[in-house]
């Protein structure tokens, strides 16, 4: 709850103000009534600004400046202190938690139309000795939510989902108690950069003999072996017959009757 208070109204309804004292005795009066305010607002006094008319700065206040915690301004830059009043208000980032103190009909229907509490000076003189120890009512931004949220899942749903997929604290459980083999850890671990190229593994070269007996076996593999053909041992295994003198004259005999 903050409170905007229209100082000289506040003053006039505490009868503060005298309209035959001299400037002197009136910053006194000004300067008790805030006292006064402070003391019985306890620790509300950080809650609190004061708005004051003046046509120019005063003599014993800054134009605006906390005095006692109570944030103190004197309308300088404005036409009067109702015109400031209604320019906090109406700039207020929470106008429902402000409580506006004055007489002024002007001022009082600004705080109504944003929807602030309006309360004449008299009534605030009435309050003033047992403000401090009041319990702020709770503005709608306060209160809290009349149904709480749903639920995402509810127990049937989860008990479905976990006998599907299982519990994922069982999962992790499970991987912290079997740790990866130390081959999987070696080869995971980075090894150190260096400079130097990386050497080549030396490769044995194959032996002629070896190549020549792989060779074999490969093409008997492929064709078989020749002395288990019948035809082929036949011919590999008769004799070579030479032709008679009959058999030549008998072929050059042909040979001639040719045309």
């Amino acid at each position: 709850m903050h409170w905007l208070i229209d100082g000289y109204n506040v003053m006039h309804a505490a009868g503060a103000v005298d309209g035959k004292s001299g400037r002197a005795r009136f910053r006194i009066a000004r300067r008790r009534f805030l006292n006064e305010l402070a003391d019985g607002l306890g620790t509300l006094v950080h809650e609190t600004t004061v708005v004051f008319d003046a046509s120019r700065p005063p003599g014993d206040f800054p134009v605006e400046s906390v005095y006692k915690g109570i944030t103190v301004i004197f309308a300088v830059a404005d036409e009067d202190a109702d015109t400031r009043i209604e320019r906090i208000i109406a700039h207020h980032s929470n106008p429902k938690a402000l409580t506006v103190v004055s007489t002024d009909r002007r001022v009082r229907l600004a705080a109504t139309r944003r929807k602030a509490q309006a309360l004449r000076a008299d009534d605030f003189l009435d309050r003033i000795t047992t403000l401090a120890h009041e319990r702020p009512k709770p503005t709608a931004d306060d209160k809290p939510d009349a149904k709480p949220p749903a639920a995402l899942m509810d127990d049937a749903e989860k008990a479905h989902w976990l006998q599907v997929f299982g519990s994922i604290d069982d999962e992790a459980a499970a991987e912290s108690l079997d740790p990866k083999p130390a081959g999987v850890l070696e080869q995971e671990r980075p090894r150190p950069k260096t400079d130097q190229p990386p050497r080549r593994k030396a490769v044995a070269k194959p032996n002629k003999a070896a190549k020549q007996d792989a060779e074999k076996a490969h093409w008997l593999k492929v064709f078989g072996s020749i002395d288990d053909d019948p035809a082929v041992r036949k011919a590999l295994n008769s004799e070579p017959t030479l032709l008679t003198d009959a058999e030549i004259a008998e072929i050059q005999r042909e040979i001639d009757l040719e045309p």
